[in-house]
């Protein structure tokens, strides 16, 4: 696992948003991370900043900065800037259709970010808990190389939160609910064929580790495996064409959207 030594905390200045920076903070202490809160402003706003902080916060040590200009842009660049090693943007739901959205800002980072970006639940109906407390994780991962670096990433987290990890993949083309025979052997075969390969996968690395099949669309496999487990966070990564880990993966929105628990993107 890479050092969180740095934080960057996006934030609004609304009174919804007090918790986030709540539950920045409490992240942050977590790690013995230091914590950045940046606004983004069409005018100069640092005043406005502070005061709302020091309502959110008590007795928390953090640095403030405002920037003007598009909102994801100045997130981007701000984290590049100042070596952040992980953007946490703890949104929540608000409306009857914001289950089915994911944020313009929000995917723009996820896509763009070169550091873990820090996901906060999509649902209207979730908790609205600031206390940031991590016992369980689970980290969903894709059966190609793309995995390892994912899952020991994973393991190095929970050690440290001293945690338990649950590690599953989705096998979409399985269905788990049909008793037909022809679907029972294809799943069969479509499970063998993930454990095959990541039992090639793991030994190439000498990684031991047991990864659960599920199947079914990947956001309902990830979300149900998270309400299961009780997961406190899940971690996915974000694929290869950009760097180690590089860009977000095609099924990254969904889980994000799904989630009942913050989602950690590597």
């Amino acid at each position: 696992m890479t050092s969180v030594h740095r934080i960057l905390a996006p934030v609004a200045l609304s009174p919804q948003c007090a918790w986030s920076a709540r539950y920045a903070a409490h992240v942050a202490a977590r790690f013995g991370a230091e914590l950045l809160f940046l606004h983004v402003s069409d005018h100069e706003a640092s005043g406005e900043l502070r005061a709302f902080l020091n309502r959110a916060l008590d007795g928390v040590a953090y640095r403030q900065a405002v920037m003007r200009g598009d909102a994801a842009t100045g997130i981007i660049t701000f984290a590049q800037e100042q070596s952040c090693d992980l953007i946490l943007m703890p949104t929540h739901a608000y409306g009857r259709f914001r289950r089915y959205l994911l944020g313009s800002v929000t995917a723009k980072v996820l896509h763009d970010a070169d550091c873990p970006v820090w996901t906060g639940v999509h649902h209207q109906d979730a908790p609205l808990s600031d206390t940031a407390e991590i016992h369980s994780l689970v980290c969903a991962v894709d059966a190609d190389a793309g995995c390892l670096p994912v899952i020991r990433w994973a393991q190095d987290l929970a050690a440290f939160l001293k945690a338990t990890l649950k590690i599953v993949h989705a096998v979409p083309a399985a269905d788990e609910t049909s008793d037909n025979v022809g679907e029972i052997e294809l799943r069969r075969y479509l499970f063998g064929q993930a454990e095959n390969e990541f039992a090639r996968l793991c030994h190439s690395e000498d990684l031991d580790v047991k990864v659960a099949l599920a199947g079914g669309p990947v956001g309902r496999v990830v979300r149900e495996t998270a309400l299961r487990e009780r997961a406190d966070l899940v971690i996915i990564g974000r694929g290869h064409t950009q760097r180690a880990l590089g860009r977000l993966r095609t099924q990254a929105y969904s889980i994000i959207r799904e989630s009942p628990c913050p989602v950690l993107s590597i």
